[in-house]
């Protein structure tokens, strides 16, 4: 193996994109055009090129910072490894994700080529900023860049409501926030002194799977009118529950931490799972 394979690579730009996309604040429109303008000294090597629907784009995410600001998080000079997921008390590692902060601090993305006019490109779905320097692009071609049968775990990117989210069930996604969920109506249950589908109303707020692990555990289901949920998927210092039963209601809050998986919330002690257990 070379010694020298982690030196720094330097890359000169082919060129730059003009586009409307300015800020993080603005959503993602796969709808909207913008414009790669290469370097003249390489429109030569175009032609041909709009005889393709369809090109890869390489850039370089040179606004990683203002994104993890946006994000919350860490914004030192450390390399971004770990994503909270979304909706989860825990997190996956930035491979698995497709978010800009690449420790390469390259971005790619499949666009679709409106037009080219000598050394500018018009494309349509490209979701780099104005002024994003482009490293690279390559024809896409379906037979070797589609691949359907590929797998990926089950709902990777969706949002769903609590009426949908009741009915899927995968592991992989859901394992930390369904299990905070069982523990959560376990606790509230011995509280009141009830055991499962005798409880007659629950309240959460939290995360969708956390929800889902109460309603496993309590019988107490948003699909019956016996659960009230707010979605407080991003902020787990506020997840609670709160379980209604002969007149008495069992409250439960959430401490605010993330967590490896699900064995390690079933082995974990109430006193570190709960913020506060209150009956009233």
């Amino acid at each position: 193996m070379s010694e020298d394979w982690q030196q720094p690579v330097t890359i000169k730009p082919i060129g730059v994109v003009v586009s409307d996309f300015h800020e993080f604040t603005q959503a993602t429109n796969y709808d909207s055009e913008s414009v790669i303008a290469i370097r003249e000294d390489l429109t030569d090597a175009l032609i041909g090129l709009e005889h393709f629907s369809h090109i890869h784009v390489m850039y370089y995410q040179h606004r990683r910072k203002d994104w993890q600001k946006a994000m919350g998080l860490s914004q030192t000079d450390e390399q971004v490894l770990t994503m909270p997921l979304s909706g989860e008390p825990t997190c996956k590692g930035i491979y698995t994700t497709r978010t800009p902060a690449r420790p390469s601090g390259i971005g790619s993305c499949v666009a679709e080529l409106v037009k080219r006019d000598q050394n500018r490109l018009t494309v349509r779905g490209l979701d780099a900023f104005d002024g994003t320097s482009v490293l690279d692009i390559k024809i896409y071609i379906p037979r070797y860049d589609s691949f359907p049968l590929a797998d990926a775990p089950l709902h990777w990117c969706s949002r769903h409501g609590m009426d949908v989210t009741s009915r899927l069930l995968h592991w992989d996604t859901m394992n930390v926030g369904l299990t905070l969920g069982l523990r959560a109506g376990a606790r509230a249950m011995r509280e009141l002194g009830v055991a499962r589908g005798e409880a007659s109303r629950a309240t959460v707020a939290g995360g969708h799977f956390f929800a889902q692990g109460i309603e496993g555990t309590t019988g107490c289901s948003i699909l019956h009118g016996a659960m009230a949920f707010e979605d407080k998927s991003r902020d787990m210092g506020l997840w609670l529950l709160q379980l209604e039963a002969q007149g008495k209601t069992a409250t439960i809050r959430m401490n605010d931490r993330l967590y490896a998986g699900a064995d390690e919330v079933i082995a974990m002690a109430d006193d570190i799972l709960f913020a506060s257990v209150e009956v009233a």
